[in-house]
């Protein structure tokens, strides 16, 4: 089949004149407006972020490895601080995401042909996501009420979230690849356990950017380079996940792959939150049933979970400090006060059915603090989308429960199926974990949460060779490619 061009092909020559023209002319422009060092200055930055472009748009797989490796240390700037508008971690998958799809357009233009097979989990992401946003909106509008501008940003969050899950279920296309994400990954967690350690124990703090704009009593705490011990104990639990089932499954670098686990083991008991502990719990509960190490893990949890004790007691004794007395910590009590007197008094008379608002921050009245976080994942649903959006995230779960245990049963032999343990430890931490915190959308755990769930559901890295005297058939839904090239006649 011929394929077809838009308009008249430029020559090679012909491009050099076009772009040497546009140089002069940019030059031209820049002298009549004064501005020749900042143009200067801007065009080597162009250069190497245009041929950062092409490099990613040529090879997609570095889009999956550029977010795993920065995500847990930028994904703890906020928003504006460096780039208007954006977080610097939204701007990188911005980036890499374009790249990805300006490759693709190029590849369909020269006749590659998309074949793109909907599961039921992707149908179940989609609807969450609408539920999350387009619901909220049009209840709002029916109200007659107008969406401000931090409605119309929150209702993105779900989306960006499922454009990760896209991104890593693309552009990931061999064993190899998965391997060397999943080494990215233990990698930063590693990194990521020992500054949450470090900040817990008082000996570093992050500065500069990753400055919170809210205070907040951190004592004890581990918040590293996400601000936030909750971000770290959800990013180091959903990796501990990964590294004990890679730990169990394979006989090799188990000395750098235990390493890892202890340190980042140590990293969620560093965090000194609660939340992250019980997830730590959760993850190890969920891995050993489903390796059959339950009898194994009843015999060493107590001894292990000791020694993590008296190494991290420093950590631990501060935050058990604030039961002294016999009260709740300050920040519970902060919790539960704020729960009592700010939001459910606005959800009751039956407004909790169909959702108030996308936008879950109210402004404080007193003078001490600016504004007051919802801080119970159930909670946020019922806010922001009532009954529908509750029974959409249900769903959700429903749907991720049966993919992740299909395909970690079906690919329990290679990385594919590490880290399907993975996302199916983090949804068992979101349906129980949800009661307390907004995991589902808290930075840092939740992209890593999609990504790992994007690696589960690739159709497109095929399954390990089987062993020669066991026949084996490929299911058609595992074998099928996303891009078939279309050859010519």
């Amino acid at each position: 089949m011929n394929t077809q061009t838009l308009g008249p092909r430029v020559r090679a020559k012909d491009r050099v004149v076009f772009v040497a023209l546009a140089v002069i002319a940019l030059l031209c422009v820049a002298v009549a407006a004064d501005i020749v060092g900042f143009v200067v200055l801007l065009i080597p930055i162009a250069i190497l972020f245009f041929a950062f472009v092409v490099f990613v748009a040529r090879r997609p797989v570095t889009a999956a490895y550029v977010f795993l490796a920065t995500q847990p240390f930028v994904g703890g700037i906020d928003r504006g601080q460096l780039i208007p508008l954006l977080r610097p971690s939204e701007a990188i998958q911005a980036v890499v995401t374009g790249a990805v799809l300006c490759g693709l357009l190029v590849r369909i233009v020269h006749g590659e042909r998309l074949s793109v097979r909907i599961t039921r989990l992707d149908r179940a992401i989609v609807l969450l996501c609408a539920l999350s946003s387009l619901w909220p909106l049009f209840w709002m509008l029916a109200r007659g009420r107008v969406p401000s501008s931090t409605d119309l940003y929150d209702t993105v969050v779900l989306w960006r979230l499922a454009a990760l899950y896209v991104l890593f279920r693309w552009v990931i296309r061999t064993r190899e690849q998965v391997r060397r994400c999943l080494w990215i990954l233990l990698v930063s967690a590693s990194l990521l356990a020992v500054l949450a350690i470090l900040d817990s124990l008082g000996i570093w703090h992050a500065t500069g950017p990753w400055t919170p704009t809210v205070g907040d009593d951190s004592t004890g705490r581990g918040g590293a380079t996400l601000d936030s011990a909750i971000a770290v104990g959800d990013y180091l639990a959903y990796s501990f996940a990964v590294v004990l089932v890679w730990l169990l499954r394979t006989k090799e670098h188990r000395g750098v792959i235990l390493a890892a686990a202890g340190v980042i083991f140590l990293g969620i008991l560093g965090t000194g939150q609660f939340s992250a502990w019980i997830e730590g719990f959760i993850v190890v509960v969920v891995v050993a049933h489903h390796e059959g190490q339950l009898s194994r893990l009843a015999k060493w949890l107590g001894p292990i979970a000791a020694v993590g004790a008296i190494i991290a007691w420093p950590v631990i004794s501060t935050r058990l400090a604030g039961f002294g007395g016999g009260a709740l910590p300050h920040s519970w009590q902060g919790r539960i006060d704020n729960l009592t007197h700010f939001y459910l008094p606005q959800l009751s008379g039956f407004h909790w059915v169909l959702g108030i608002r996308p936008d879950t921050v109210l402004q404080a009245p007193e003078t001490w603090r600016t504004v007051i976080y919802l801080e119970s994942g159930y909670l946020w649903l019922f806010w922001v989308g009532g009954i529908p959006l509750v029974a959409g995230f249900l769903w959700f779960l429903w749907h991720g429960f049966r993919h992740t245990k299909r395909v970690a049963k079906e690919r329990a032999d290679d990385d594919i199926g590490i880290a399907t343990m993975g996302a199916r430890a983090a949804l068992w931490c979101l349906l129980i974990m949800s009661l307390t915190d907004p995991h589902l959308t808290l930075r840092g755990g939740s992209d890593l949460f999609f990504c790992l769930l994007g690696l589960s559901a690739n159709l497109i890295v095929p399954r390990r060779d089987p062993r020669p005297d066991v026949p084996f058939e490929p299911r058609p839904e595992l074998s099928k490619p996303w891009v078939r090239q279309v050859s010519s006649p």
